[in-house]
């Protein structure tokens, strides 16, 4: 049985600068009713793939858009529809500036872990970002949280934002560091084609004359990049990772990809690294993911995934277990589900969804998917146990012995007895573990 659920909510106040995903700013009228009443058809027709929740993601988009009335419509469709355990890990998506008062009580009397869409302090790289809303609302939305008992509260945030410096981003690491903040995502930007940054990255106001490589025509300053992904062939295993991350927002996972957050631009780390550009001027990503995990943890924030570091015991037990290959099924649209077998993504279009366009279905062959979820697994700090990931998959880690003697070679990967994970270099190239394994 299925024991874990992801909800995309598609609506948002405005498309953010970055942001890939699929959702509709400002919806026409009646649009937010259609999906909910879709919603309610939906659970009716799935919920007895599952069994009770231990975790439920409700992502976007953003789900504080809607209003208070909506949100307890939502929270009160899942109850109806699905048994939450007790000790179930309830988390939902929140931009600072929709949370009001009223919608902080509604939430925390359904969920019980909160994440921020914060991206940076910086009102210059929340400018440049599309970022609505003052910093101000960040304290005031954690103040509304914690006063309604939420403790567990993290937030996302971006570095290697056009004429950013590490300086930049360590102040923003600072500011994060003095709230009381559990959990933080810290996301390599990525510019994709289409976006509004995309357009706004190639104009001369975003260069940054400390940081560009005159000698190099192909600098972040100058060029929108596009993040290595395949994510135009459902099987890949890019998909895979959306689906993973958020649940996946995008890989929730998001396992963050289908909607989900902006994911670390591993291959770009990768090819920088490879070509030798570390500690250089021409671009910053490498150092401040180094700078992010030195800084976070000295105040107690460890890393437990590439982009993903918790207090102890606030990891996201949602995208862990995905991560470790679990089964979640995933509703609204663009939305990824995956029951061991078969991966499917509803279409990522609203009035297509709601006319009842069906999903598309990947049957995944056995070997494949052990594949897969060896992979996902190595994104974590930990990696994997040998026996859990036979027990996970029916496989043995064995089964992947040529390919990784070629990466334990490189000091890519690590083996002991008992478990095999990415090095800390590993985890930087991970996209280069990832090619070797599947």
């Amino acid at each position: 049985m299925i024991k874990r659920l992801y909800i995309h909510v598609p609506f948002c106040a405005s498309k953010c600068g970055y942001c890939a995903f699929y959702s509709l700013p400002s919806p026409k009228p009646g649009a937010i009713d259609s999906y909910l009443q879709k919603l309610a058809l939906d659970f009716k027709d799935s919920s007895h793939l599952c069994g009770k929740l231990d975790s439920v993601f409700i992502g976007g988009g953003t789900p504080t858009y809607l209003s208070a009335e909506n949100l307890k419509k939502l929270f009160s469709l899942i109850h109806s529809h699905f048994h939450i355990s007790a000790p179930a890990e309830i988390s939902i998506e929140c931009n600072p500036e929709t949370l009001t008062a009223e919608k902080a009580r509604i939430i925390a009397d359904f969920a019980n872990r909160v994440s921020l869409g914060i991206q940076s302090f910086n009102p210059k790289f929340r400018n440049i970002l599309g970022r609505q809303g003052s910093v101000s609302t960040i304290e005031k939305a954690i103040n509304l949280l914690t006063k309604n008992g939420i403790v567990n509260i993290g937030c996302d945030l971006i570095y290697a934002i056009p004429g950013q410096s590490p300086d930049d981003w360590q102040s923003d690491l600072e500011k994060a560091v003095l709230l009381p903040l559990k959990h933080i995502s810290a996301y390599s930007l990525t510019v994709e084609e289409g976006t509004l940054l995309a357009e706004k990255i190639s104009n001369i106001e975003f260069r940054n004359p400390k940081l560009e490589n005159k000698d190099n025509p192909d600098t972040r300053h100058l060029t929108p990049e596009t993040r290595y992904k395949m994510s135009d062939d459902p099987a890949s295993l890019e998909n895979y990772a959306v689906a993973s991350q958020r649940p996946i927002r995008q890989a929730q996972g998001k396992p963050a990809t289908n909607n989900q957050r902006p994911a670390t631009n591993d291959q770009r780390l990768s090819t920088l690294l490879r070509q030798g550009y570390e500690g250089q001027a021409d671009d910053y990503s490498i150092e401040m993911w180094n700078l992010a995990e030195s800084f976070l943890r000295k105040h107690g924030v460890h890393r437990y995934e590439i982009s993903n570091y918790a207090r102890r015991g606030f990891e996201c037990r949602h995208n862990l277990e995905i991560w470790y290959g679990d089964k979640y099924l995933g509703f609204g649209p663009a939305a990824s589900s995956f029951d061991g077998d078969k991966r499917w993504t509803n279409v990522n279009d609203l009035g297509k969804w709601l006319s009842g366009t069906g999903p598309e279905i990947d049957l995944i062959p056995s070997e494949k998917r052990a594949r897969e979820i060896f992979v996902m697994g190595l994104r974590t700090s930990q990696g994997w146990n040998k026996k859990q990931f036979h027990l996970k998959t029916g496989f043995d880690s064995k089964a992947f012995d040529s390919e990784l003697t070629g990466l334990k070679a490189q000091k890519l990967i690590r083996e002991t007895d008992e478990k095999i994970y990415c090095t800390r270099k590993g985890l930087l190239l991970w996209n280069e573990v990832a090619e070797n394994l599947i």
